[in-house]
């Protein structure tokens, strides 16, 4: 009994701690994760990722990250999934040895490197879901009756490829537990497990032979689980660690521990890992990047004064851009033009090198200063680069630039996603009722202003520079604040250049 209330201490205390300090580090990462992954209510979209390898895993990971833009509600998530791991460990360490506290406070060092991921922008989040699901399939493994090999082997030969095709490469971490499992508990005659493995390559073969797997990294590390060549080294140790903790937990068998110390020993992991991960996080944290994310944020919830308080006189300047914006919508742009860390309005399109953090700036801009065509351009290639396959912001700014330029039947087409997903349906059918009632759209603020900032020679890109075509926006729309600020700035600024 004291054990249990002691487990039901330890977890509370962890869900705490863990939520708030995954709430400080990834509040806005969230916001970022849940524009960048759209789930969206269609049995044939859905049936199409499932017949995918590792669809389950990006469908899961996609309907429970379509939740992160409401407060709170990724780091709750997340922090739930994060103590599922550790409590699936401590299931796992009780069948393996029975002291279930060492399990439980090894189980959270897979944890850190889990979080560690998410600091990487090009991570997909169905490698964390993907790895629970492979963890609880190990859990129900070592379930399997040990008096019984011949349903144990059948049983890993035939779920090594169905976990594949559900998870994807991270079932190269079951395959290997599963072995460890069986040379555990049977010595020398567990090493026939050495089929697992094998299943395992000719599983990963047959993909990358019938291209339903890119290649070979793909196949068997955790590549699979981005979306941009970059870094892997986080998830890889956090595959590893799995099959360390298992060999660890089983080496302790021989220890027998009352139930305070079980206790004090998975609270003694907690704690560690808890440490351990804020110094890793300290280390390869962007705070630039992250900035950069959180201006897009409060861009997007039009949270100008935000990013203007926040703002520093040294800001670099691929920082500028969202800053710029504000004060914009302020008026105060040319008033403190020197105030911050200037740089020529030509060349504040482009923040970072990463592609889709540069194209979303340059939509949400563009549609600020009316200048459709563009805007419509940058909103469609930003969409096309996402990860999960849509964003929502893009496509909101795709459906009022083509109803802008009278194109109704292409606003259908990018309403017609909007329409199904939970979140995003709303604004679709107040859109719709635009289209039917000419009327109310002249009304319609953001309608009306776009459709005045056309210039007379034509809505689309006529090729005559930026400075041509802001010109020719302000002289269509006189009453475009936005953008005459911008425009009489990129003036002063190319006159200083000049001198």
């Amino acid at each position: 009994m004291r054990q249990k209330y002691g487990n039901i201490l330890l977890y509370f205390a962890a869900a705490v701690l863990m939520g708030v300090g995954i709430h400080l580090t990834q509040e806005y990462r969230f916001y970022n994760i849940a524009v960048n992954d759209l789930f969206i209510y269609d049995w044939a979209d859905i049936w199409a990722k499932l017949c995918r390898t590792g669809g389950f895993a990006t469908l899961t990971a996609s309907f429970l990250t379509q939740f992160f833009h409401i407060p709170f509600a990724g780091t709750a998530i997340v922090t739930a999934l994060y103590l599922l791991v550790a409590r699936i460990f401590a299931g796992i360490g009780e069948k393996l040895s029975g002291n279930e506290g060492i399990a439980c406070g090894s189980g959270f060092i897979p944890v850190i490197f889990l979080f560690l991921c998410l600091d990487n922008d090009y991570y997909r989040f169905q490698g964390h879901t993907g790895y629970i699901i492979v963890l609880a399939a190990v859990y129900a493994y070592i379930s399997l009756p040990s008096d019984r090999p011949k349903l144990r082997y059948a049983a890993g030969i035939l779920s090594i490829p169905l976990l594949y095709h559900l998870s994807g490469s991270v079932t190269a971490v079951y395959a290997i537990c599963i072995f460890i499992c069986e040379v555990i508990r049977n010595g020398l005659k567990g090493l026939l497990a050495l089929i697992y493995p094998a299943v395992l390559a000719l599983t990963a073969f047959i993909n990358v032979e019938y291209s339903m797997v890119d290649s070979w990294e793909h196949a068997l590390t955790p590549f699979m689980y981005y979306s941009w060549p970059s870094t892997y080294n986080f998830p890889f140790t956090a595959w590893v660690l799995a099959p360390v903790v298992m060999l660890l937990v089983w080496k302790t068998s021989g220890f027998k521990m009352s139930e305070r110390v079980n206790v004090w020993i998975a609270s003694a992991g907690f704690v560690a890992a808890f440490a351990i991960s804020g110094y890793l996080y300290s280390q390869v944290h962007s705070r630039s990047y992250y900035r950069l994310i959180q201006e897009q944020h409060w861009a997007s919830e039009g949270d100008w004064d935000r990013i203007i308080e926040t703002a520093d006189r040294r800001q670099p300047n691929y920082l500028i851009s969202y800053l710029n914006l504000a004060l914009a919508q302020k008026g105060q742009l040319v008033e403190k033009l020197g105030y911050y860390n200037p740089q020529p309005v030509s060349k504040v399109m482009f923040p970072t090198q990463n592609l889709k953090t540069g194209l979303t700036l340059q939509s949400t801009v563009y549609l600020a200063w009316g200048y459709v065509s563009a805007a419509r351009q940058a909103a469609f290639d930003a969409d096309m680069v996402t990860p999960g396959m849509h964003n929502p912001q893009q496509l909101k700014v795709l459906v009022l630039t083509n109803l802008a330029l009278d194109a109704p039947e292409v606003a259908e087409k990018y309403l017609g996603i909007l329409d199904k997903t939970l979140f995003h349906r709303a604004w679709s059918g107040n859109m719709r009722r635009l289209m039917a009632d000419p009327a109310a759209a002249e009304k319609d603020e953001t309608l009306a202003r776009l459709r005045r900032s056309l210039p007379q020679t034509g809505g689309y890109v006529r090729y005559e520079g930026l400075k041509g075509d802001m010109r020719d926006i302000a002289a269509a729309d006189p009453s475009n604040t936005i953008l005459a600020q911008f425009y009489t700035a990129y003036q002063m600024l190319e006159t200083l250049e000049e001198r």
